[in-house]
């Protein structure tokens, strides 16, 4: 979250919106007038509510989540160990991939994690190779051997 932007904290409203939003996102032609109505609230007020939420950093985004196998695609989380005077710039060379879906520094040996969707190993690898090269890193890879869905769910007081 920005640590910047100062928010009040989730009301049971905030709660069922972004419950709806992962859960349930109505594919209609006005989602959100849908969810208002489910919340009690007009299109509008809705609207307000998610882009306080945005701003303060608790909807990163909306959009659908796709499998890359079912799309004939390739999927690989990567970690590497990046210096501190160069993250930044590493950070941002692996975001313009559009293949890059994540992208985040974590604490550890290994401080920037992404994972890149590619049509084939063989793009992911050239694009991985054309990194390690330009910066002189190591990327590693892992290869998916289970899928665990995590989700989030807000408890309503």
């Amino acid at each position: 979250m920005d640590k910047g932007l100062a928010i009040a904290p989730l009301d049971n409203t905030d709660k069922k919106i972004l419950n709806m939003i992962q859960e349930e996102f109505p594919l209609i032609e006005r989602p959100f007038k849908d969810i208002g109505k489910r919340t009690g609230l007009t299109e509008e007020e809705t609207l307000e509510r998610v882009a306080r939420l945005k701003r303060g950093g608790y909807i990163r985004r909306i959009g659908p989540v796709l499998e890359p196998k079912k799309l004939g695609y390739v999927s690989l989380l990567c970690a590497t160990r990046v210096e501190r005077h160069v993250l930044d710039a590493v950070a941002r060379a692996v975001s313009t991939e559009v293949g890059v879906t994540h992208n985040y520094e974590r604490e550890g040996r290994l401080n920037l994690w992404f994972t890149v969707t590619m049509k084939n190993i063989t793009d992911i690898d050239q694009f991985l190779k054309g990194l390690e090269k330009s910066f002189s890193i190591k990327i590693f890879r892992f290869f998916e051997k289970q899928r665990f869905k995590i989700r989030t769910r807000f408890i309503l007081e």
